[in-house]
């Protein structure tokens, strides 16, 4: 019987694209929007972030000593924000998930981008609890995140569903007994969860 319904943020229940704000911030400050993007958004620098090893201050300060043109912390954090749409097809199904379940959030994310999510998108009013991981410590597909989530709700793999985007998250999920639908589009998760004895 499944009890908990375990939701990924990024290309699920927020669209995101991360190229805006590499662009932003190229124009911003002087460096092309390759080396944004290698020197930050898809560093070491920005995996140990969204682990939580390193503040959003941290953050900032090693990674702009490389911009030619300094830009403030305030500029900084609105540039890096900058980059989320809600899908609104997902807040319906999620009504009526909640009616049944508790639901929770799983995401691969950092201090400054989920505290701008709770602000701005009425999306997570519909969850019972978040698994951030700049808070949890660890990183999907690390193993070590789904077991830190099934022993904070206090759930068995098999009694639980598990949706994400990424293939290689859902397979990671699956080895460890959870049941795991990869997201794409709203219709179609919703006739997968009612395949696995979901109540939509």
């Amino acid at each position: 019987m499944i009890k908990a319904i375990l939701f990924d943020m990024g290309n699920v229940l927020l669209f995101f694209n991360a190229r805006i704000s590499s662009k932003a911030f190229a124009q911003a400050t002087g460096l092309t929007e390759e080396e944004i993007w290698e020197q930050f958004f898809v560093s070491e620098l920005e995996k140990r972030y969204t682990r939580g090893e390193i503040s959003s201050q941290e953050f900032y300060e090693q990674v702009s000593r490389n911009f030619p043109k300094k830009i403030d912390f305030k500029t900084f954090s609105r540039l890096w924000n900058e980059i989320f749409t809600e899908n609104l097809e997902m807040d319906e199904l999620l009504k009526k998930l909640k009616r049944h379940y508790p639901l929770y959030m799983i995401s691969n994310t950092n201090d400054l981008h989920f505290e701008h999510i709770k602000k701005n998108f009425g999306i997570t009013k519909h969850f019972t609890d978040f698994f951030p991981s700049h808070q949890v410590g660890h990183r999907k597909p690390n193993p070590a995140m789904f077991q830190h989530v099934l022993k904070e709700i206090k759930l068995k793999p098999e009694e639980t569903v598990f949706v994400d985007d990424m293939s290689e998250f859902v397979e990671s999920a699956r080895q460890l007994g959870i049941n795991a639908v990869q997201f794409t589009a709203a219709k179609n998760l919703e006739d997968e969860l009612r395949n696995l004895g979901v109540q939509c």
